[in-house]
């Protein structure tokens, strides 16, 4: 496991924050016996752009000027959080306005990802799966550690959970497909996580980039099928034996909900739900200690769009046919102009992954898995190819 440095640079920070600071934290929080904050993952993301505006202030590069846009844009927004979260009293009139706020996360993550770019240049696909490897470890550890004291598989939950841990293993897996030779043991412990975190969406997305674009040999191959479906029958044994996490029945209930009203008002699927609005949905009885314990915020007031965490699912709710189609296309061009076996496998995440995760819309994935991106464009990425 390296990281292709002889030492750590700046580059890789916001790697290390959400790879490895985050979930160790978040496990603290756990195993202290107290509730991990809810915006724990934004105050991060919050201390890293103030970070790096700092950090471009000093530089003092007249080459590296950024964009009045880009310098105004971090600090305001940044303003605007802080004012919700502590000056609420004051703040209080500007609440109507706080969907359209949560609606534009993507492009603040961007925002903090092109700000960390343009100062350290993309981080390399060892570092990346580097601090995947970590955040794999730490997954088995738990797995292997409720595994020897309550003698049954059971889902890790102290580093996080499944739907935000596994784009961040996956963006790391799919690192190690650039010199496939030198990060054979990353690869192996970042699967080994992805198969622990006990995700079924998540496997199958590691298996499929493995098929398609991993290295070649029948034996392997077939050795991983077999993982897969050794997983997901421990998956469904800590779900006794049913196709549905008990965690994921609000992501299915809001599926299965979404779509039958789009059937009675087809309209709604080409212009999308108001932002500001609630949806015409309620929580039933059965669910609400799941919704409410997931949520955090607004849970008594309706369901709003950014209470909708599956990604493919929100940007329908939120712009109609329009919101998946330009992301399709945006994915498509984007493969063909820089394609590569790396970014290859990132689109499969996102496609994937997608279903069930939040994505960009959560700090945690954004800000590990828009560098790797970065990072899978670059001309060395683009020019490596399996013998």
């Amino acid at each position: 496991m390296s990281s292709d440095n002889t030492a750590h640079t700046l580059s890789e920070l916001p790697l290390a924050l959400f790879g490895l600071t985050l979930p160790l934290t978040s496990a603290a929080f756990s195993l202290s016996g107290q509730a991990v904050p809810n915006n724990l993952p934004e105050v991060f993301a919050c201390g890293l752009a103030v970070l790096g505006l700092v950090l471009e202030m000093l530089n003092g590069d007249d080459n590296r000027t950024f964009p009045l846009w880009l310098k105004a844009g971090i600090p305001a927004l940044l303003i605007t959080w802080i004012s919700f979260n502590s000056f609420a009293v004051y703040t209080q009139p500007l609440l109507n306005y706080l969907p359209l706020l949560m609606e534009g996360k993507p492009l603040i993550f961007l925002l903090v990802t092109v700000l960390w770019i343009k100062l350290y240049n993309p981080p390399s696909t060892g570092q990346i799966s580097f601090w995947s490897s970590w955040l794999a470890i730490l997954v088995c550890a738990e797995f292997g550690l409720r595994f020897f004291l309550l003698h049954e598989p059971s889902m890790p939950s102290f580093c996080g959970i499944s739907s935000i841990n596994g784009p961040i293993l996956l963006a790391g897996l799919c690192a190690t497909l650039h010199n496939a030779e030198k990060n054979t043991l990353p690869r192996l412990l970042i699967l080994a996580g992805i198969f622990c975190t006990l995700g079924r969406d998540i496997a199958l997305a590691a298996v499929l980039i493995l098929l398609v674009g991993g290295p070649k040999g029948g034996l392997r191959k077939f050795i991983l099928v077999l993982c897969l479906l050794f997983f997901n029958y421990l998956s469904l044994q800590v779900q006794e034996m049913t196709l549905m996490n008990r965690q994921d029945l609000p992501s299915y209930w809001l599926w299965f909900s979404v779509m039958e009203i789009f059937i009675k008002n087809p309209g709604l699927m080409l212009s999308g739900f108001p932002l500001s609005v609630p949806l015409p949905l309620n929580v039933p009885a059965s669910l609400w200690t799941i919704w409410h314990g997931q949520q955090h915020v607004w849970t008594g007031t309706g369901i709003y769009l950014f209470h909708i965490p599956p990604f493919w699912l929100h940007l329908l709710c939120a712009w109609g046919l329009a919101g998946p189609c330009l992301t399709a296309v945006a994915g498509t061009v984007l493969y063909k102009r820089c394609s590569s076996r790396m970014l290859g496998g990132l689109v499969a995440t996102v496609l994937i992954c997608g279903f069930f995760s939040p994505l960009f819309y959560h700090p945690a994935i954004a800000l590990f898995i828009l560098p790797a991106f970065f990072a899978a464009g670059t001309p060395e990425v683009q020019s490596f190819c399996f013998e």
